[in-house]
């Protein structure tokens, strides 16, 4: 089997207070009482070429829709005003998470430019500074290599879009960003998996990361057998990263295999023609294609050598080319494609077909494939495919793509290439002082698995909780509380990590989750007010109902009794149940159990239960008849 290599880019955004070339807070903002319009399009490099990617976005034709509230955003965002000064807050954080890596400090940290013209930010190019150079990590025995640490300003957000505009929202473009690109990795899915939940570790632990969704993204450079690299973007939830390796691994194996089919039959390019079939499919009896040439649209046909068969082969599952071909369809506004392996299956009749190579002039072995659609979209459209078609003998383009949130990816864009970089002029360069590179290394933290040992040994913790605490970032409440109640540990730990995702399966909203009222919680089981199997329940009515803890254990009557009740109540538990006790003896344990549970669940500790209860059969099997 090839080898797949994976190099994983991980976009962290900081928490600073300010945004990197403004004074603006870095806050999300929900209403935004301005907007403003623009057009982009892309500028040559300093090389003289355009970049394919800005060259892709301005064929589009979109026009694009700016966002914004003064709380968070001003006239640098609109690139109405020059930028200011690079924050030396965010710098620093950046430069430390780079001592935290091992990596060699700038001594000069030098703004770029980098090209970006798909809407996403308002100048057509995103700042950015390399800050490191270098560095390793070690992921269960495997050396993984840093390449480069940069500081870099965050995209606007994307709010929606139509077939005219984008629109975006300017609360978060500019906000620090540290974008970490690693060496590849073996494509093996776990390990990239863990590769990536190690590098989140290490950015928690330097204080400097920001935390919430949509504050950390992962990008990665995918290639099989040394072939060309194709970019993965955005994949923002860790358990999708194993399942996108795995799909790119079958879809680029696929395509490569297809190239080796047609380089089996002497192919050097897959020749394509293409015609107008509007006329001809007009009156089709297919469905699909007559609702597709409704409303005065256009098709069009390509024909492609030696592909016969080869659009709809699948050979590993989910991965099929007739596939790629849609998506690229899709990304430049055309719905997406018909081609000849599917013929049958979308209704196109044999004597259909025959007209359809009659009109196109080609042989019964070309492959087919039909767009159709909006005149201009088709007309756009048709080349590029023709392109991907004619490129099919070399196997994988490099390209980048977008996850899917069934873990596949889909087409997005040709892939950026180098001459999307030129100087920023509006910034100056920042020096780091020698002094400032040995302060900052000496407060780079210690391994996050050192801290997460230390929870275990120290409060007797299981690995599995001591690591949710740290990903959770509860390590000083937990011990904060752990110290002062006299409630196990464990329990404390568990209510933190694990109470709110069990009350988010059961319909809680997450806004609901308080801190202090966990706290609050803890407190009354430490003082005999609730018992611990009544937490949740009492959390639950409390943020449903607004209500303070106590307030809810009374509302649901869960105050917890004493033990002189509770030992009232399972004697009459035992002197009900004397007859399963003598058939049984010990073994009535179990059911007693149950129902002493049903009646005092929530009212008293489930430990203390099971003690006396166990006390009281003891006791009523030595007593004599």
């Amino acid at each position: 089997m090839e080898r797949l290599l994976v190099g994983l880019e991980l976009h962290q955004q900081l928490a600073s207070s300010t945004k990197l070339f403004c004074a603006c807070p870095t806050v999300k903002t929900e209403e935004f009482p301005g907007k403003f319009e623009r057009r982009l399009r892309p500028a040559q490099s300093e090389t003289g070429h355009l970049d394919p990617a800005a060259v892709f976005e301005f064929a589009k034709g979109r026009s694009n829709l700016y966002f914004w509230n003064p709380e968070s955003s001003c006239l640098v965002e609109a690139d109405e005003e020059p930028p200011h000064p690079l924050s030396r807050e965010a710098l620093r954080d950046s430069l430390l998470i780079a001592a935290t890596l091992g990596s060699h400090l700038m001594g000069e940290v030098h703004v770029m430019r980098k090209i970006v013209i798909d809407g996403s930010n308002t100048t057509g190019f995103q700042r950015t500074a390399v800050v490191g150079l270098g560095g390793s990590f070690d992921v269960d025995g495997v050396r993984v290599g840093v390449q480069t640490v940069t500081l870099e300003e965050d995209a606007a957000r994307i709010l929606g879009e139509d077939d005219a505009s984008r629109h975006w929202g300017l609360d978060r473009l500019g906000v620090p960003l540290v974008e970490i690109a690693l060496e590849p990795v073996d494509g093996d899915p776990d390990l990239v998996g863990r590769v990536a939940l190690h590098l989140g570790r290490v950015l928690r632990s330097t204080g400097k990361a920001a935390r919430g969704l949509g504050t950390i993204r992962q990008d990665m450079n995918v290639s099989l057998g040394g072939g060309k690299v194709v970019e993965v973007k955005g994949v923002q939830k860790l358990n999708l990263l194993p399942k996108v390796v795995e799909y790119e691994r079958r879809r680029q194996s696929m395509l490569r295999r297809v190239a080796e089919e047609l380089q089996g039959k002497g192919a050097r390019r897959v020749a394509c023609v293409h015609a107008d079939v509007t006329g001809v499919l007009r009156g089709s009896a297919s469905p699909v294609v007559s609702k597709l040439l409704s409303g005065g649209a256009k098709a069009v046909c390509i024909a492609a050598t030696g592909l016969g068969g080869l659009l709809g082969w699948e050979p590993e599952p989910g991965v099929r080319l007739g596939k790629e071909l849609a998506e690229v369809a899709r990304a430049n506004g055309v719905g997406g494609v018909i081609h000849s392996d599917e013929f049958e299956k979308q209704g196109i009749q044999p004597v259909e077909e025959a007209a359809i190579r009659r009109a196109v002039g080609c042989g019964s072995e070309d492959a087919l494939v039909i767009v159709a659609g909006r005149a201009d979209a088709v007309d756009r459209v048709v080349p590029l495919l023709a392109d991907r078609l004619g490129a099919c003998v070399d196997g994988v383009p490099a390209e980048t793509r977008a996850p899917t949130d069934g873990g596949e990816t889909r087409y997005m864009r040709p892939r950026a290439g180098s001459q999307r970089m030129y100087p920023e002029t509006d910034v100056p360069d920042i020096t780091v002082t020698e002094a400032e590179e040995a302060e900052i290394s000496r407060e780079a933290p210690e391994d996050w698995r050192s801290r997460v040992g230390r929870l275990e040994r120290e409060w007797s913790l299981s690995r599995d909780l001591a690591l949710k605490l740290y990903d959770a970032d509860e390590i000083e409440r937990f011990e904060e509380l752990a110290r002062r109640l006299e409630i196990e540990a464990s329990f404390i730990a568990s209510v933190f990590v694990d109470l709110p995702a069990r009350l988010s399966r059961e319909g809680v909203a997450e806004s609901g989750y308080s801190h202090s009222a966990l706290a609050q919680a803890l407190e009354a089981v430490a003082s005999g007010v609730v018992a611990k199997e009544a937490v949740p329940d009492v959390l639950k009515a409390a943020w449903e109902k607004g209500m303070t803890v106590e307030q809810a254990a009374g509302a649901l009557g869960l105050e917890r009794i004493d033990e002189v009740h509770l030992a009232g109540i399972l004697d009459g538990i035992v002197s009900r149940q004397a007859a399963l006790i003598r058939e049984k003896g010990d073994a009535a344990f179990s059911p007693l159990m149950g129902e002493a549970m049903k009646e005092l669940r929530g009212k008293a500790d489930g430990a203390l239960i099971a003690r006396l209860l166990r006390e009281k059969i003891a006791g009523f099997s030595r007593a004599p008849d």
